[in-house]
């Protein structure tokens, strides 16, 4: 009788841990995926608007195993300060495969947005969401065009966003995926002497900066 309500006390014990770690996992779950992108929509603390050449860098946690990136006028992880641009113009969305550095990326627009995929060479207009995989941009970025407006199937002011992803060793020793966003070419530029109303500027050059 009392191996029998030893026997029944572990397994009661061994059911609350499982039960535990579920509830964990799940709330984990739900942070990552609704929680975590709330709080990265609050306003950026960056008040001077992108430059060519700046570089964001994102790690996929391996607990997760999500993560997303958000691209928008003054919130998001890449805050433009673009007054052109919408808030999550683009949201882009890390998956990690369970026992691999491999990524299933997917890409959703909030706003006009051309795409140029890896290793191809032309922009096209972007639909509502493009889907690729990580080992696809390991030296052959994929890129994107973001602006207020298409016109005749071409953009006059844009910013390009370029997205790559390459390998490195974190502190454990262990080979690791890293993405790397990247500002590229602003037409005609953003003009930084002018500021409007909530800290945000518009497309156009300063006032005697000097034609490329």
């Amino acid at each position: 009788m009392f191996l029998s309500i030893a026997i029944l006390d572990s397994f009661v014990l061994v059911l609350s841990g499982v039960l535990t770690i579920s509830i964990l996992g799940l709330g984990l779950v739900v942070y990552n995926q609704f929680i975590h992108p709330i709080f990265m929509r609050k306003e950026s603390d960056r008040f001077i608007p992108v430059q060519t050449g700046d570089k964001y860098d994102l790690v996929v946690d391996e607990l997760s195993r999500f993560a997303s990136f958000h691209v928008g006028c003054k919130t998001g992880q890449l805050a433009t300060r673009c007054n052109a641009i919408t808030e999550d113009h683009l949201i882009f969305q890390f998956k990690k495969s369970r026992d691999s550095e491999d990524y299933t990326i997917t890409v959703l627009k909030n706003g006009p947005s051309f795409y140029k995929p890896p290793r191809m060479e032309h922009y096209g207009k972007m639909e509502s969401k493009e889907t690729f995989d990580s080992y696809e941009i390991i030296g052959h970025p994929a890129e994107f065009r973001i602006s207020d407006k298409i016109t005749k199937d071409r953009m006059v002011n844009f910013i390009e966003i370029s997205l790559t992803s390459s390998f490195y060793f974190n502190r454990s020793g262990k080979e690791r995926m890293k993405f790397t966003f990247e500002v590229g070419k602003i037409q005609p530029g953003i003009n930084r002497k002018v500021r409007f109303r909530g800290d945000v500027y518009g497309f156009g050059k300063e006032e005697g900066a000097e034609e490329e």
